[in-house]
């Protein structure tokens, strides 16, 4: 598929189309666009630049050849991830992100980027691999990494940690360097996932009463 100028949202407001088998899902990601990208517009598939859906509805949709499309998973595992890469997409969004990484991964595509979790729940190695990356970070690297997984701007990042803007800057393109990475977001998905194998916390179900309850609040997040 060929790469929207998302520039383009400039001239004229973005056409998206949200489409999935639960409505609070598809609600909620609409939402977050429109929160995201201001002015935006719901559109049907056949129009829309952006089209962001599961693997099991992409079939079924007619979507014009120079759509960006994300896929929807329920979580970030190896499989569903690799499949989206193999049809085209330019993104895989897990529905169990906490509300402000799923935001950030939204940005991240409306902005003309792709973005991509971090498969380690589905690689044990992938999983070790994450964690002794954060290992090479210093105490107040990792600080500032947690903060930025909070969802923390760099100017809050600083301020809670009583030091510089600028110190807060040099530390994080020390923490893209040292995890291998070259966004912010990979560098949350990256701590996202060596905490949770590390915590063994167990996987948050995306259909559901839980699930519900977890885009409810994303949800809120985008008003």
């Amino acid at each position: 598929m060929m790469p929207v100028d998302m520039s383009a949202s400039q001239r004229e407001p973005l056409r998206f189309a949200v489409k999935h088998a639960f409505p609070i899902v598809a609600e909620t990601l609409e939402a977050l666009v429109r929160a995201s990208q201001p002015g935006a517009v719901s559109s049907d598939p056949a129009k829309a630049g952006l089209v962001i859906t599961t693997l099991a509805e992409l079939d079924a949709l007619e979507i014009q050849p120079e759509a960006r499309v994300a896929v929807l998973v329920d979580h970030a595992d190896r499989r569903p991830v690799q499949e989206a890469r193999a049809r085209g997409a330019v993104a895989a969004l897990p529905l169990d992100l906490p509300a402000e990484h799923l935001r950030a991964a939204l940005e991240a595509v409306l902005a003309g980027r792709t973005w991509w979790p971090v498969v380690a729940a589905a690689d044990p190695e992938g999983a070790l691999s994450s964690s002794r990356k954060l290992d090479a970070l210093s105490g107040q690297q990792f600080k500032v990494l947690d903060l930025m997984s909070r969802g923390r701007l760099n100017k809050q990042i600083a301020y809670d940690l009583g030091i510089s803007e600028g110190t807060v800057k040099s530390h994080v393109s020390s923490i893209l360097r040292k995890l291998g990475v070259e966004r912010r977001t990979q560098a949350i998905a990256t701590f996202i996932t060596a905490h949770d194998t590390t915590a063994r916390l167990p996987t948050r179900p995306v259909i559901g009463t839980a699930g519900a309850a977890h885009l409810s609040r994303a949800t809120h997040a985008a008003r």
